[in-house]
């Protein structure tokens, strides 16, 4: 700090996702600026200037290169998707690929946000013709998983430099859009829907929250908004009035595997095309904030009536569905009793830490040993 005359904090965890920069937590110490510091989702960051250090791992690049002369022809039409840890290895490996191939692009990745340097992911152009294969560099993750389904039309082969393994990705590409399509089912099912709100810094996200409203009430459907920090079973089991629940974050927290909670957990895409008539792409839109730009669609209005009565009643419909369900628990919480009981009388309790409390009649005894 003393070298740049500045002072700086260190944010150690944040409430959702760690590929996420956490510019609400960081906006408390009246922060001017944030280093993000290992995995990145590349999620557009809301104002502050951000600077991304990916890290480096070891990758041997000659055994890369021969892995992909192996797997694709000096024709074909190659995207190479590197994980950030690797991507120190980009320069080198554009040098090895460029000679033989002109049809490869090796995508860019945002390292800065919101200052003068910015450059947008993936600003390279797309190879020629449309039909190119994906060559994704990187361990087994939530950013794979979202590389093998946003490319469903595509062929994704996979390099784990930690292995040495190439292998094809896109046999896999059936299973998880059938576990995905399992949840828009259950949302046509569901009367109430929480939408659950996966991050606080993702530019446009209080927007998409209100086009999720939009799309639930186009289909008569009540909806609670529901912040909740990571989720997790324990958590949304408390809401079981809610059928099911819609997350709203960036593109790799979204796709939650669902086999341990009670409820279904689905993205805003998968909510538009059970409530609205979105068709079924084969490439998988995960990035919430698309739906409002490039994916865009035009949602049916929800017209309320205009007499005071009839829309009061409405609202009390929606918070009597909650109300009749928790009516309807055998089990509805401590009984409160209140004014039933006589008032306990407080006393001082105990001082110390667990292992050792004052006033105990060891005390001397451990003092001594």
């Amino acid at each position: 700090s003393s070298g740049i005359n500045a002072e700086y904090g260190i944010l150690a965890d944040t409430n959702y996702g760690s590929c996420c920069v956490d510019e609400v937590a960081a906006q408390r110490l009246n922060t001017q600026a944030i280093i993000h510091f290992g995995h990145s989702c590349h999620a557009r960051v809301l104002s502050l200037p951000t600077l991304f250090v990916y890290g480096r791992e070891k990758v041997d690049v000659s055994h890369l290169v021969q892995s992909f002369h192996q797997t694709f022809t000096h024709c074909d039409s190659v995207i190479v998707e590197l994980s950030p840890v690797y991507y120190h290895v980009r320069a080198e490996l554009q040098a090895s690929l460029t000679p033989g191939y002109s049809n490869v692009m090796i995508r860019r990745y945002v390292r800065e946000q919101n200052t003068s340097h910015s450059i947008e992911v993936g600003s390279s152009c797309v190879p020629d013709p449309d039909e190119y294969a994906i060559f994704y560099v990187g361990s087994e993750s939530l950013a794979l998983t979202n590389c093998i389904l946003t490319n469903g039309s595509r062929k994704v082969w996979s390099y784990f430099p930690s292995l040495k393994e190439t292998r094809l990705e896109s046999k896999n590409v059936n299973k998880l859009l059938i576990k995905r399509f399992s949840n828009i089912e259950k949302i046509k099912n569901s009367k109430i829907i929480g939408i659950l709100v996966g991050t606080l810094g993702i530019k446009n996200f209080r927007s998409v929250i209100d086009r999720m409203k939009k799309v639930i009430k186009a289909a008569d459907k009540k909806f609670y908004v529901v912040s909740i920090g990571k989720p997790n079973p324990p958590k949304l089991a408390n809401f079981a009035e809610i059928g099911a629940f819609v997350l709203v974050g960036c593109p790799e927290n979204s796709l939650l595997d669902c086999k341990e909670f009670y409820q279904p957990i689905a993205t805003p895409y998968e909510l538009e095309i059970a409530c609205v008539d979105r068709p079924w792409q084969i490439d998988y839109i995960s990035d919430c904030a698309s739906l409002l730009e490039s994916n865009y669609i035009e949602i049916p209005e929800h017209h309320e009536s205009e007499d005071p009565a009839v829309r009061a009643l409405e609202k009390f419909k929606s918070l009597d569905v909650a109300t009749n369900f928790l009516n309807d628990r055998t089990w509805t919480g401590l009984e409160q009793r209140l004014g039933l009981d006589e008032p306990a009388v407080l006393k001082e309790g105990q001082k110390g830490i667990a292992g050792f409390y004052e006033e105990e009649e060891v005390c001397d005894s451990r003092m001594k040993n």
